[in-house]
């Protein structure tokens, strides 16, 4: 596993904690805002801390075709190895 995926997978546990604190077991091919209980402002929320902890920016768009944890870390993983060092 690649130091981003570990760096997504441990950003997003967190967030998902502070959002969802009562889920002990995520779904990751879950949608969003079913299984894993979370409502529009929560998943933009839980967007925001993930952007914060591994400091950079989901753009709009991607958020627009993500429907569950994988997907998001998909492309979170894409956005870290992407970014010029």
């Amino acid at each position: 596993m690649s130091e981003s995926h570990v760096r997504v997978n441990e950003a997003l546990h967190a967030a998902m904690a502070k959002a969802v604190p009562e889920a002990s077991d995520l779904d990751w091919h879950a949608p969003l805002s079913s299984q894993n209980g979370l409502d529009s402002v929560q998943i933009m929320n839980l967007v925001m801390e993930v952007e914060d902890a591994l400091d950079i920016s989901v753009p709009v768009d991607v958020l627009a075709e993500v429907t569950t944890l994988q997907q998001l870390a998909d492309q979170l993983i894409t956005l870290l190895e992407g970014r010029p060092s």
